[in-house]
């Protein structure tokens, strides 16, 4: 067989010479070659750990696993290479993987919790262990999420204290720095979508970021001077422990809330008008009205007194967080605790902001539950509570009605929307109060349904875990307050149970206090005689204490029996009651004039010489009950009381 010549061999007049067998390929050695990048990467990811106290032992061990720098494309590794069979370059990086302190993170596990800046960022900056683009995309969340519902914090002042260019600033923070940090990052990390928090459920991924604020909650107390910094670190973290469900440890923070506003005199910080920063007064406001959301809703949830006295209460109404943040100062009224007055406050004030009114609300409510957790009621106090409720509901629907509530998919409406469904729970609430207290005969009726369903209708599905937590617990309202004859009936709830169990489960998707409601509807429907639930939401469950209330007894005269008024010694009374009429004669704070003359009513039954004043208001008799007085004082009319 004729071999074949090659060109240069044709064109010379020589022979091919052709090898009789292939020869064997070898590789080209490279010299040993060190990546820097790599090696810093390295240490600072171990520096990272350090920092965070963790075990260096532990540690030593685990980067023994990672391969030698020294056997990184070495000829010995390279000849090790040799007999191996040749892969496909782009098979080798789909299956490559990256060891990180033990943890074996592979190409194809992009969404693996922090593989994202483990594998393709080389100098993460971290801020207590956790990678900066984190915390910055948890500031960004926080306010567009969270503060809807808690509007604590001044966004620009913020931005310009915490952030630079944009992104988080890793700078050293103090101790109430770092606990108003932490409050914000466990607050805001439910609603994170970042591959960091992967593998952890929604309503847990802010766990860690709590157990750091706690640690610098304790390192906080050694500081002696108060100050609104530390009270707002504070608020996050009650904040969370009651969203997170009732507990002795929310129960005393909500209580340390509250003492921090007492010693920062914000209770009765518009008592005066003093000039000062419109802004910074404004977030002082801000703090002390979600301290006292807090402790309204432990104490109505475990039927409990609460820590703030609301008649001493000289705060204005929050404005919206619009105004607020552009700095414009927008006039708002003071809260006035009678509820004959405190309804119609926003009827004709500049400031109509949604969270003002729902606050109206939940004033009504509180004082409501006071109603119906009070041994003692007056019946003028009670026509003047549904009245005010009535008129409250009348005034709400004409600017919040609920079939004009506009509904965009922007979540920037979000917190607006929510405001206005949490005013209408709340009214829903006041009023299934009001008549589980002054109708409890018929167990079996259940109040309000139809209320619930068309709030239901109208609140947009996304929303729902937007909103506030604590609004969860209104959807039980119908089993607020019940009777011991309610509690044997058999109960099914709200007619349509399944609605509800829908609205909670929504709300379950990122807050564990919504899952918990979820069970207490559960053991209730099961009627369990052991119930765990009882201490904590204590306002679903019949008083231990019997119901002696007494109703229409004078607002002076609580606790005392007619027949006890009758038979005091009338000598005695002369010279006593002169002082106690130089008494109420004194100008009071409120100048209710109603009030000062069923005082006044008592103190006749009890003997009081008869008193004509020079003038008098036509209208004091309106209302008014003297079925107490004694045939002898039959003769004193309204006008000479």
């Amino acid at each position: 067989m004729r071999k074949p010549n090659c060109g240069l061999c044709t064109r010379t007049g020589q022979s091919c010479t052709f090898p009789t067998k292939r020869k064997t390929p070898q590789r080209r050695r490279q010299e040993s070659q060190i990546d820097s990048q790599k090696l810093e990467r390295l240490v600072s990811l171990l520096e990272s750990r350090l920092s965070d106290g963790q075990d260096i032992d532990m540690l030593l061990s685990q980067t023994e696993q990672l391969p030698k720098v020294n056997d990184i494309h070495t000829p010995n590794s390279l000849d090790r290479e040799q007999d191996q069979p040749m892969r496909d370059d782009s098979n080798d990086e789909s299956q490559s993987e990256i060891i990180v302190f033990g943890t074996s993170i592979t190409a194809e596990d992009s969404t693996s919790p922090a593989s994202t800046f483990r594998s393709t960022e080389a100098d993460v900056p971290t801020w207590l262990g956790i990678p900066v683009p984190v915390l910055t995309d948890l500031v960004h969340i926080f306010f567009s999420k969270t503060q809807g519902w808690l509007p604590l914090l001044h966004k620009p002042r913020f931005f310009a204290r915490f952030m630079k260019n944009g992104v988080f600033n890793d700078r050293k923070h103090s101790n109430t720095e770092a606990l108003l940090l932490c409050g914000m990052f466990a607050l805001a990390a439910r609603h994170s979508s970042n591959p960091w928090f992967h593998s952890i459920p929604a309503p847990d991924r802010g766990q860690a970021f709590m157990e750091k604020a706690n640690a610098y909650y304790e390192k906080c107390q050694s500081d002696q001077a108060p100050s609104l910094e530390y009270l707002q670190g504070c608020i996050l973290l009650a904040a969370y422990e009651y969203a997170s469900g009732p507990s002795h440890r929310a129960w005393i923070l909500a209580g340390v809330c509250v003492r921090l506003a007492y010693d920062l005199n914000l209770c009765s910080m518009d008592e005066q008008d003093e000039p000062g920063d419109w802004s910074i007064l404004e977030e002082q406001r801000r703090a002390f009205w979600i301290t006292w959301e807090l402790d309204t809703f432990g104490s109505l949830m475990s039927r409990r007194p609460s820590s703030i006295n609301r008649s001493m209460v000289m705060v204005k109404l929050p404005v919206s967080d619009e105004t607020w943040f552009a700095d414009r100062p927008v006039e708002s009224p003071i809260v006035d605790p009678r509820p004959s007055e405190v309804w119609k406050l926003l009827l004709d004030s500049p400031n109509q902001d949604p969270r003002a009114w729902f606050l109206i609300a939940n004033i009504l409510l509180s004082v409501a539950s006071e109603f119906a957790a009070g041994r003692f009621t007056c019946q003028r106090d009670k026509e003047e509570l549904i009245d005010a409720i009535t008129c409250f509901s009348l005034a709400m629907s004409q600017r919040f009605n609920l079939e004009t509530l506009e509904r965009e998919i922007s979540s920037d409406d979000a917190a607006r929307h929510n405001w206005i469904i949490g005013m209408h729970l709340m009214l829903t609430c006041t009023r299934t109060t009001i008549q589980a207290t002054f109708k409890p005969e018929n167990p079996e009726t259940l109040r309000s349904p139809r209320h619930l369903s068309r709030i239901f209708y109208h609140w947009y599905p996304d929303y729902i875990p937007l909103c506030q937590p604590f609004l969860a617990c209104c959807l039980l309202s119908d089993r607020a307050y019940p009777s011991k004859d309610m509690t044997d009936a058999s109960y099914t709830g709200y007619h349509n149970s399944e609605l509800v169990s829908l609205v909670l489960s929504q709300y379950a998707t990122v807050w564990n206090l919504a899952s918990i409601i979820i069970n207490l509807k559960a053991s209730l429907m099961r009627r369990d005689k052991d119930n765990s639930f009882e201490q904590r939401f204590a306002l679903f469950f019949p008083s231990r204490v019997p119901n002696n209330r007494k109703d229409d007894q004078p607002t002076m005269g609580e606790g005392l029996d007619v027949e006890e008024l009758r038979s005091e010694n009338i000598s005695a009374g002369s010279s006593s009651g002169d002082s106690e009429l130089q008494q109420l004669l004194q100008p009071t704070e409120l100048g209710d004039a109603e009030t000062l003359m069923t005082e006044l009513a008592t103190l006749a039954g009890r003997g009081l010489p008869r008193y004509v004043p020079g003038d008098t208001q036509p209208d004091w008799n309106s209302g008014l009950s003297l079925n107490f007085l004694d045939d002898d004082n039959q003769h004193l009319n309204y006008l000479q009381l």
